[in-house]
């Protein structure tokens, strides 16, 4: 298996080190989410990273269409592919709290697929009409994948139209991930591509400590941030049981932007516990626990055939903490 994360830069200076030590944990995949009232800029961060590591591959995980425009995001891939030769991405989706705190709109799926083309025509150095004339970008001729973070069955099969790497965000459950894997699938084959060469990474909430109590812990505020955006939308086609698909709502409609992925026990994670569906969120969305319970989740996922895994460390209080302790003491079980 393949092992990757996604965090958030809240300090600029440890961006450094959490990368350097991914690379020595043996992770493939390093991203860095975008929101602005969260953490510092991905890019600036991420070029911190491409100098502090040689082989890791590093992206935005993920930037977005509403707040950043097609000409900037071409230039910023194309630059960081510089700083890193044949191992960078472009990772968008479109948009959550990066959107929200903008007081913006999530794009569309058809703007986020006019994005990824017009983007990837000005990466390889074609001009684009841009108000009547033809622009090209600086740092052009140096194509990227693209990624596209998706969490429902029209944006799973737009990523297997059009996307190189497919981020599945719809938590650790074998069966909905079947389903998210089927949606790529027909997505790609009605594009006239072939399925396998659209790289998927399976995505969710990553926690390891002492104790199982202390994980959990540690990972109900971030369940709930990622249930805000996962689980909206088409519930039976997201597979939310009918005995909690109201108390689900409910936590959609209650959830506070204002305390996104805001460590420790805010109103959000308070609100899972009143809303009765802690046990659900962390059994779908995360996995967490002390090494052995781990383990244990992704020997199942790998039973089932996922072979790339990605955690979110982007709610946790320690990152770097997450880093080491999957690098060390879960990831050489599942060693190629």
């Amino acid at each position: 298996m393949r092992f990757g994360f996604i965090f958030l830069a809240r300090d600029l200076q440890a961006v450094g080190p959490i990368a350097k030590l991914g690379e020595e944990q043996g992770y493939d995949l390093i991203g860095i989410g975008d929101s602005p009232s969260l953490c510092h800029d991905p890019f600036v961060a991420l070029a911190i990273a491409a100098q502090q590591t040689r082989r890791v591959r590093l992206g935005t995980g993920v930037t977005n269409p509403q707040t950043r425009h097609p000409l900037i995001l071409a230039n910023l891939a194309a630059t960081l592919a510089g700083l890193a030769p044949g191992r960078t991405f472009l990772g968008l989706g479109i948009g959550n709290s990066g959107v929200r705190h903008a007081n913006a709109a999530p794009a569309t799926l058809g703007s986020l697929e006019s994005t990824v083309d017009i983007v990837r025509r000005l990466m390889a150095g074609t001009a684009v009409d841009m108000g009547g004339s033809g622009i090209v970008v600086h740092a052009r001729g140096k194509q990227v994948p693209i990624l596209l973070a998706c969490s429902g069955p029209r944006s799973l099969r737009q990523a297997g139209r059009i996307a190189d790497v497919v981020l599945i965000n719809v938590g650790f459950s074998p069966d909905v991930i079947a389903d998210a894997m089927r949606w790529v699938r027909e997505g790609a084959e009605a594009a006239g591509r072939d399925p396998a060469a659209i790289e998927a990474w399976v995505f969710g909430i990553g926690v390891i400590a002492d104790s199982r109590e202390q994980a959990l812990d540690e990972a109900i505020g971030p369940a709930v941030a990622i249930a805000a955006y996962v689980l909206r939308g088409d519930a039976a086609a997201k597979r939310i049981p009918p005995a909690v698909a109201a108390k689900v709502g409910q936590l959609l409609r209650e959830y506070q932007y204002g305390e996104h992925f805001v460590p420790g026990h805010t109103s959000n994670y308070h609100l899972a516990a009143r809303l009765g569906i802690t046990d659900y969120l962390l059994d779908r969305l995360t996995i967490a626990g002390t090494a052995e319970d781990c383990r244990g989740k992704i020997a199942a996922l790998r039973e089932a055939g996922i072979h790339n895994l990605c955690f979110s460390f982007s709610g946790g209080p320690d990152p770097a903490r997450y880093v080491r302790r999957f690098g060390e003491e879960v990831l050489p079980a599942f060693a190629n």
